[in-house]
């Protein structure tokens, strides 16, 4: 069989042997059945848990709107002008409100950026702000049941209504992002954001498209419980990132509500595990650097057997994407020393590198991409080959005539379960 699999803007082709094929696994499309304002109004008009928008506002309040910066796919030009009307007609003033960038432990968001992300003029005509954990601007609110002492941004506690924008989506060890992800890490301060790390990135249960049980979950929760948001508005998209639901009210069952929409669409029941498992990181811009191309193998874990072959086919024109991913490739031979230095300090980067030695632990990786050969065979550890082809000859080698392969051509969304 013939399987084209995404790479970069165009496409590789796989020529796997009918009688090793176990399936071809493709995400469930959704289409968008309504308008975007359509989606986004309804969700408005009738939220969950929480009283609509044009109820809790009044004339003369302070107004914080969380959204997430350019790290995460949402699309907050979209959401803003549905809730900034709303607070207009209910006399809320420009001067009043205050857009807060969730951007976590991640830099400024510069204001090109701003203009992009909010849509409309909103970056001119109103006031915004990045999260700058590291700064002294934020107040402790409590501690978690797991021991996070919780500091958030004054800015957000100060103000009379609080209000999160952001999308669900699977996140590969907070189970899905969206909900509470906009306060924690989002509006947090280092220290906050730490703790929850260091304390539960570790768990058996911190992976992908699981919520109860997930102590990552479970913690920020009761972190964003603790800062008291009042409105939450989360959108959902397709793989073509169009718009196909839309969530408000409770933080919570805003998120519970997605997660249930993103499973209908990407998580995925295989018939069985195989030997080898070829898969690509949805080509652009998924597959634009290693960094993001490594969450097609993370996925590709679920549903590989143990000592099995995983071949990713991902371009990464711009080379590895981070600095510490590289550097702690280089620096750490076990996953044993990097999860120990985690546990000092979680670093973003670092903990990628400790996920890709564990995923060698269960299966050889093969690539096929435009990276550089010898970085990828000396610093990252992966046998390289020209072709899907080539790799997937050297893995039957490997795993002998009979063995089975399953082929997931778009990785970094399909929940392969």
């Amino acid at each position: 069989m013939k399987v084209k699999l995404p790479y970069g803007k165009g496409f590789l082709e796989a020529n796997i042997p009918d009688e090793n094929l176990v399936e071809v696994v493709y995400p469930n499309e959704i289409r968008p059945e309504k308008d975007v304002s359509q989606y986004i109004k309804e969700a408005l008009q009738k939220p969950m848990g929480a009283l609509p928008l044009k109820k809790q506002a009044k004339r003369g309040m302070k107004v914080a709107i969380v959204v997430d910066d350019n790290t995460r796919p949402c699309p907050t030009w979209e959401m803003m002008p549905h809730v900034i009307k709303e607070l207009k007609e209910q006399g809320i003033k420009e001067d009043d409100i205050l857009v807060i960038f969730a951007t976590g432990t991640h830099r400024e968001v510069k204001h090109e950026e701003a203009a992009r992300l909010l849509g409309k003029n909103y970056a001119e005509e109103l006031e915004y702000i990045s999260n700058n954990c590291k700064g002294n601007d934020f107040t402790y609110i409590g501690t978690t049941s797991r021991g996070t002492d919780v500091k958030i941004k004054n800015a957000f506690l100060e103000a009379d209504l609080k209000i999160l924008l952001g999308d669900v989506e699977i996140h590969y060890f907070a189970g899905y992002g969206g909900g509470r992800k906009s306060i924690l890490p989002g509006i947090a301060h280092y220290s906050t954001i730490q703790h929850n790390y260091t304390t539960n990135f570790f768990h058996p249960m911190a992976k992908p498209g699981v919520l109860d049980g997930n102590p990552m979950y479970e913690n920020m929760t009761e972190a964003a419980r603790l800062a008291s948001p009042h409105f939450c508005l989360n959108v959902v998209q397709n793989a073509k990132h169009e718009i196909v639901g839309a969530f408000a009210g409770d933080f919570d069952l805003v998120l519970r509500k997605g997660a249930a929409l993103v499973d209908k669409m990407y998580k995925v029941k295989v018939k069985e595990k195989a030997d080898i498992v070829v898969t690509a990181a949805d080509g652009s811009p998924h597959d634009v650097n290693l960094y993001q191309a490594y969450k097609a193998i993370h996925l590709a874990l679920n549903v590989v057997k143990e000592n099995g072959v995983i071949i990713l086919a991902a371009e990464c024109p711009d080379g590895h994407g981070s600095e510490p991913y590289y550097q702690w490739m280089k620096k750490y031979k076990t996953k044993e020393e990097m999860e120990e230095e985690l546990r000092k300090e979680f670093i973003p980067g670092g903990h990628k590198a400790f996920y890709h030695l564990k995923a060698m632990d269960k299966a050889k990786l093969f690539i096929v991409s435009d990276m550089d050969r010898k970085m990828l065979e000396d610093v990252f550890r992966m046998n390289v080959f020209e072709s899907v082809d080539d790799a997937i000859k050297e893995a039957l080698k490997i795993k002998g005539k009979n063995a089975k392969i399953l082929v997931i051509p778009r990785g970094t969304t399909t929940l392969v379960v």
